[in-house]
């Protein structure tokens, strides 16, 4: 009879804590970004508002105040534009940080997974027998059917079942 016991990984809750205060910091990071952007846009707007109605009490005429209305329309278009690409940068400049540190916490998880199932796929198994496992989708041997009963073993090591069923069906 072989019996395998497993223990699980050693995981970290510390890591979870620290991913989510580094992906907040990325979010607020951004934020920041986009409030010094409009603390900056309505800044150049109200000293151009200010302009603007200096040039609308000088004029002589209403046509002179029409035209400088007339001729701020295309102006305003490129300004409109230029924020929503500033915002487009920003918006994609948080979107790769915070997916950088998704990745490298996936990575991590990855690994430590990785790591459990070498060590479990070495316990208990002839080393003629081993599998090798180099990526989630690539496995060098296919693992080796056992003949026996297989006792499952809680994690005091009694056993709970020892019943050798192979008809399941």
């Amino acid at each position: 009879m072989n019996a395998v016991v497993l223990t699980q990984p050693e995981v970290r809750h510390e890591d979870n804590a620290i991913v989510a205060y580094q992906m907040a910091a990325k979010a607020v990071a951004g934020l920041e970004k986009v409030v010094e952007l409009n603390v900056q846009t309505v800044k150049t707007s109200l000293s151009e508002q200010q302009a603007l109605v200096d040039a609308a009490l000088s004029s002589v005429s209403l046509d002179q105040v029409i035209d400088l209305q007339f001729q701020q329309v295309p102006a305003a278009m490129k300004k409109t534009c230029a924020y929503w690409g500033h915002v487009e940068d920003i918006a994609v400049d948080t979107h790769n940080e915070l997916a950088g540190v998704l990745q490298d916490s996936v990575s991590s998880y990855l690994s430590t997974l990785f790591s459990f199932f070498g060590s479990a796929a070495s316990i208990g198994i002839a080393p003629a027998e081993r599998t090798t496992v180099t990526s989630p989708l690539v496995i060098d041997e296919p693992p080796a059917t056992q003949s026996g009963p297989v006792a499952i073993l809680d994690s005091a090591g009694n056993v709970v079942s020892s019943t050798g069923r192979t008809d399941l069906h």
